[in-house]
């Protein structure tokens, strides 16, 4: 008979599995007192690891919305009309964990895009459930992946993306940024020179204006009026 194991023995091997959980670091909420852009940059700065998660779209995706000098534009048309809204309502649904109303973000975008754009939005959007089907416990993840698999949905990246976000516990504002850096980075990586757009066609402004929506439009205009 074997001898039973020691009290020592046992917290060991619990200590060893603790030691094999993976850990998301969780940022707290800001101040609300705190500039928006201010905002936005310091969460930027402590999701370096997010990188990794769109590493393969990123990797595998020679234009994705964006042309290499068309920034303004994607983000007056595209991003505001369609693009901002599917990420928000995609979000949305995941974190209810509605996959009925992820296909529905889905179909609109189909009905949205231009041809060409819908078709680099799909490709983006099945190498990135490709580089995260490993990934335990998906839930309504899961669940797109599989009616993308069964021809129920096309998989659009931002729907795709706002439900791997979402999956790993990242904010609807941090969905949206980390989006707007992809778009960047892949439009942008073959120039030499490369500043990041200022005011409210940054990032961090371009994100707080997706936030907000229609109120932040009415704002716009009303500063433009005076």
């Amino acid at each position: 008979m074997k001898p039973a194991a020691s009290c020592g023995g046992v917290s060991r091997g619990r200590d060893m599995k603790l030691h094999l959980l993976p850990s998301i670091t969780l940022l707290p909420p800001p101040h609300e007192t705190v500039d928006d852009a201010q905002i936005i940059e310091d969460w930027a700065r402590g999701l370096d690891w997010v990188k990794w998660l769109l590493g393969s779209v990123r990797a595998r995706t020679e234009v994705l919305m964006v042309e290499e000098t068309a920034w303004d534009e994607f983000a007056d048309g595209v991003l505001r009309e369609t693009l901002g809204p599917a990420l928000k309502s995609a979000w949305q649904a995941a974190l209810a964990g509605d996959l009925a109303g992820l296909i529905a973000a889905d179909e609109r975008l189909s009905a949205q895009l231009p041809p060409e754009l819908a078709q680099r939005s799909i490709q983006a959007g099945a190498v990135l459930l490709k580089s995260t089907r490993h990934a335990r416990y998906q839930a309504v993840l899961g669940r797109l992946r599989e009616a993308v698999g069964q021809g129920n949905c096309t998989g659009h990246i931002a729907v795709v993306w706002a439900a791997v976000g979402h999956f790993f516990q990242l904010s609807l504002t941090n969905v949206i940024a980390e989006y707007l850096h992809l778009e960047w980075e892949i439009a942008t990586r073959d120039l030499e020179h490369r500043e990041k757009p200022t005011g409210r066609h940054s990032i961090a402004g371009l994100t707080s204006q997706v936030m907000r929506g229609t109120q932040a439009e009415e704002t716009l205009s009303v500063v433009a009026r005076r």
